[in-house]
């Protein structure tokens, strides 16, 4: 497999190649230096040193046409980052140079693998500027080193602290081991590789460590410990969210050193493996069957794009130096995914396809997200031959990746399956984000995205949208696993701290209550959603989206879904040609035939809201199919909701606001997703809303019942109040704790 996989992203790097040469950029009157992309400091300089590496590797293969154009153009690139370096004697293409910052090493770390196919082409002059960046870098480190107001090495659990920096610690380290490794002669280098000890403790460091005795590189842990980065079960506080891309960068820089280090003939820090493997035990259940990161609490960024590569790495480091079987297999699938993307690109580059029109507006961002995936390729083919056979898998990889896994204080909750990945974090990108899907479909994979899915969608007049949850506050959240699935509870502030033109301002205008459960049949998952308007203030709503299911429709799934309900198919091909609702027939669907959706109380009917642009993020990444359920028609004749036009043409985007009154309810519905199940499978699937008892029953209570794939019937109650509270289930009183949901499974006749 090995030697496959090494053609395969060879023949990749060379396709893309020629490609690329629309976004080279020579330095006039001097032929020997060039750059790849706008060549500006920070993520500039990261792209120019990710293509140094990817052409000196595509320039080295045998038999590589036009072998010596690319070995220039790496070498060019080469010595522009390193003349442009703050030690340097020239300015970047923005007239600042780079270096001495906490990202200033990512670029070298990333790129150097290339430097060590360019030895033989290195000119003394060549040589004397890498030690001079090299070691000026480490230098600052030991000396120097700041994070915002932070003087020296830091860490910390949350975002908020501003000092929650794994990646950077673990590639700080990086940069000081290999430096010291490679100039012993250097009067620092022993203090150099004593300080890499440090940050790479503090790279993946969990509350734990505080007081581990452990000893690693001749001191405990606790001794070198600073501050956790990590919570107790390796949940990631990254830019604010549940950040599953950056707890793969974390593994990929561990990979580029211990790599490098084996290339070289020297040695691996011990301290570098801190906490990897237990990182990667967990990390390993967030990846589909196909090779695509499951990011269970979303992103900020691209789909599918800058983290997703640097799986690529990770993949081989589980493979050569965690023992997991199943990596390199992984590895493959996501090379495929990259060939299919390349495939469908319109001018040989990596994205053209799904991001063409980034490319055409923002050369400097979109070089970024090319170099990334031309720097993994060549990873691939320069770190590959490292790693030994894979031994044989003992088990299927889902089923070695089967259970459950949650981070309460966090508010995440998985549990997967064979048949089902489901989940549920309320500090998401944005807040509050569900996934229920089969996890090794590629069709079914292919369906995500992530962007509060199946979660409400409210927004009020001054909130002009974006997906990083600006006007919303989490109130408080509860989740609780149990053998086979979970169960989760919270509440979320709506409409906070909105400014209108001109001079007006309100905040804190509706409460969205969540419950969210996965059933222990391996395929059900059931969501409740409650939204309540303030009770005591007047609200101008925009947008207000119901259930809310995403359901991708790009190009690793040839941009067609086939939607099926009551009275037959729907044949969606994105795009649409201008913005559309498809309206559906009857209180459930299915998507591909494989991934079911019923509505089991609180809505009029389901539609689809379709964009002729593509949505899916920050930067509109992919295309998205939009399934919102709509409330039931409020009575009287007139005003907004009057007529049919109007009130689906609100509710299906429409953006024109309309007051809301103190205490309305925007919300009421309950709803159950079917992991793998065809259309037939879902219209047979029984379920409704329970009767919670007398007239007197507590307002903020709702509850369903859902016949289950293993012949159990459940009953999902939640208790969105403050006061204890007991429901009649099937002739027995279920207790439910304030803010809590609960699952329980009954077998006698409703």
């Amino acid at each position: 497999m090995t030697h496959s996989l090494t053609d395969r992203a060879v023949t990749l790097l060379a396709q893309w190649a020629p490609a690329a040469e629309r976004f080279w950029n020579p330095v006039v009157g001097d032929d020997t230096m060039g750059c790849y992309g706008p060549g500006y400091i920070h993520w500039g300089v990261q792209s120019n040193w990710n293509y140094a590496a990817a052409m000196a590797t595509l320039a080295a293969q045998p038999d590589t046409p036009n072998a010596g154009h690319w070995r220039d153009r790496a070498l060019a690139a080469l010595r522009f980052a390193l003349a442009t370096h703050v030690t340097g004697d020239r300015t970047g293409n923005d007239g600042r140079q780079w270096g001495h910052s906490w990202i200033s090493m990512l670029g070298i770390e990333r790129g150097i693998h290339g430097v060590a196919l360019l030895e033989d082409a290195l000119t003394a002059t060549d040589h004397a500027a890498l030690r001079r960046v090299l070691t000026a870098e480490a230098s600052w480190l030991l000396h120097d080193a700041r994070r915002g107001d932070a003087a020296g090495l830091v860490a910390g659990l949350w975002n908020s602290s501003g000092h929650n920096v794994p990646e950077s610690n673990i590639w700080s380290g990086a940069l000081l081991w290999r430096t010291a490794q490679r100039y012993p002669d250097a009067p620092e280098a022993a203090a150099w590789r004593e300080r890499a000890h440090d940050y790479f403790v503090n790279g993946v460091s969990i509350p734990a460590d505080a007081t581990d005795a452990t000893l690693v590189a001749g001191q405990p842990v606790s001794a070198r410990h600073v501050g956790a980065n990590f919570f107790p079960n390796f949940a990631l506080d990254h830019h604010g969210y549940l950040n599953v891309g950056y707890m793969v960068i974390c593994v990929s820089n561990a990979a580029m050193l211990y790599f490098d280090m084996h290339r070289a003939g020297m040695p691996v820090p011990e301290s570098l493996m801190h906490h990897q493997a237990d990182l990667w035990q967990v990390l390993r259940r967030m990846i589909f069957g196909n090779g695509r990161l499951a990011r269970i609490g979303g992103d900020s960024r691209v789909r599918y794009a800058y983290c997703q590569e640097y799986l690529l790495p990770s993949l081989l480091f589980a493979a050569a130096a965690l023992g997991d079987a199943h990596a390199l297999d992984l590895a493959a699938q996501q090379l495929g995914l990259i060939e299919r993307e390349l495939a469908a690109s319109d001018d040989g580059t990596f994205y053209g396809a799904r991001m063409g029109a980034m490319r055409d507006v923002n050369p400097h961002y979109y070089t970024r997200l090319e170099s990334d995936r031309a720097c993994v390729l060549s990873m691939l083919a320069h770190y590959l031959a490292l790693v030994a056979a894979s031994p044989t898998p003992q088990q299927t990889f889902e089923a070695s990746v089967a259970g459950g896994w949650a981070e309460p204080e966090h508010g995440a909750a998985l549990h997967r399956s064979p048949t089902r990945l489901a989940s549920f974090a309320w500090r998401a990108r944005g807040l509050t984000q569900a996934l229920c899907l089969p996890p090794s479909d590629p069709q079914a994979i292919s369906t995500a995205e992530w962007s509060l899915n199946l979660a409400p969608v409210v927004r009020f007049l001054g909130d002009e949208g974006g997906d990083d949850g600006a006007h919303r506050r989490l109130l408080r959240q509860t989740v609780q696993t149990f053998p086979g699935g979970f169960a989760t509870c919270g509440a979320v502030m709506e409409g906070v701290d909105v400014h209108i033109d001109e001079g007006g301002h309100c905040t804190d205008q509706a409460v969205t209550h969540l419950a969210f459960a996965a059933l222990p049949d391996d395929r059900t998952c059931v969501g409740l959603q409650l939204v309540v308007a303030a009770p005591d203030r007047l609200g101008y709503v925009v947008e207000v989206r119901g259930l809310h299911l995403n359901v991708a429709n790009d190009v690793l799934n040839n941009r067609q879904r086939i939607i099926r309900d009551a009275s037959g198919e729907h044949v969606l091909v994105a795009p649409p040609a201008h913005d559309e609702v498809v309206l559906i027939d009857g209180m459930w669907l299915s998507v591909d035939e494989i991934l079911g959706l019923q509505v089991l109380y609180g809505a009029e009917r389901l539609l689809i809201g379709r964009s002729h642009e593509r949505q899916g993020g920050r930067y509109h990444s992919q295309y998205v199919e939009e399934i919102w359920a709509l409330p039931p028609r409020p009575a009287g004749p007139g005003g907004v909701f009057g007529g049919r036009g109007r009130y689906y043409g609100f509710f299906g985007g429409w953006r024109r606001p309309r007051p809301v009154q103190p205490g309305e309810v925007l919300v009421d519905l309950g709803y159950a997703v079917l992991a793998g199940a065809s259309g037939e499978v879902t219209a047979a699937t029984a379920g409704g809303p329970l009767s919670l008892g007398t007239e007197e029953a507590p307002a903020l209570v709702r509850g369903v019942w859902v016949a289950g794939a293993d012949g159990q019937r459940y009953a999902v109650v939640a208790n969105f109040g403050d006061v204890p509270t007991t429901v009649p289930v099937a002739g027995e009183s279920l207790e439910v704790a304030p803010g809590t949901c609960r699952v329980h499974t009954f077998s006698t006749d409703l």
